[in-house]
């Protein structure tokens, strides 16, 4: 029984273990995104790691029969799935690199079920995008209710606009282009309502309660996640380092791929 819902789990999302031999990590990508996002990244990784992907349901090639408005109307579902995909991966604790919103469910993650991380390294996550008292998260409520209203009224015109933005590297085109493509592909209906869970967020209070070493890989500029979360975060996790990557923009393991792998292999 237990071997059939491994193997429905590794259907559902898409699980894909790219070796057999080495330390395994799993890696969880972001929003607008599936599991691809991170082939350059594996790429540059040495051959005593054994990597392992996924999507989330909705994303990627994972079955979209299997997507519930309910279940993933908050981050519960999303942290279901990465429990999920590790329990049917049968490893025991894992080292786990997320990136965005994937850095913050995998906290979440680990604070349900200690038992399966080892640690998490989390690059450009964060606990809230909207600004509050005494808190900088980087954008006005207005932002971001402009940014639903777009993706929902032209879905090309938002993946267009968006993607230039948060990728950073103007002086290299290809790099939007490619993740306007990642963007333009996601199913709109689904991409939309992740985007209101994500950005409307606050898992600030969760912050001190993850019970494994976190590690939080930043760029110095990200117009999504600018560097006083990071700050904040640090001071909230009770293990927590911090590496700023020499790179810029909120996907750094696309532009600059051997720099995030390499930090990476630093902190196994």
């Amino acid at each position: 029984m237990q071997q059939q819902v491994n193997q429905d789990v590794k259907q559902r999302n898409c699980i894909t273990v790219h070796k057999t031999q080495g330390r395994p990590v799993v890696f969880g990508h972001g929003f607008g995104c599936d599991q691809l996002i991170w082939l350059p990244v594996l790429s540059q990784l040495p051959d005593n790691v054994a990597p392992i992907t996924f999507d989330y349901v909705g994303c990627g090639r994972s079955d979209f029969g299997a997507y519930d408005k309910e279940k993933y109307a908050s981050f519960n579902g999303y942290v279901q799935d990465l429990i999920d995909v590790i329990e049917a991966l049968n490893l025991g604790a894992i080292d786990y690199v997320g990136h965005s919103v994937s850095g913050m469910i995998g906290m979440l993650a680990a604070i349900e079920r200690p038992d399966l991380f080892k640690q998490i390294i989390a690059i450009g996550p964060s606990p809230k995008y909207l600004n509050d008292t005494d808190y900088e998260g980087g954008f006005e409520r207005e932002d971001i209710i402009d940014l639903l209203s777009m993706m929902e009224r032209n879905h090309f015109e938002w993946a267009g606009y968006l993607a230039p933005i948060v990728m950073e590297n103007s002086q290299r085109p290809e790099l939007a282009e490619q993740l306007r493509k990642s963007f333009a592909n996601s199913n709109p209906e689904i991409s939309r309502r992740f985007a209101e869970v994500l950005f409307l967020s606050d898992n600030r209070e969760y912050l001190e309660r993850v019970p494994v070493p976190v590690t939080l890989m930043y760029c110095a500029v990200d117009v999504i996640v600018p560097v006083s979360v990071i700050e904040y975060m640090a001071t909230q996790i009770p293990q927590c380092d911090l590496v700023e990557l020499n790179a810029a923009g909120h996907y750094p393991h696309v532009s600059a791929p051997q720099e995030v792998s390499q930090a990476i292999m630093a902190n196994l």
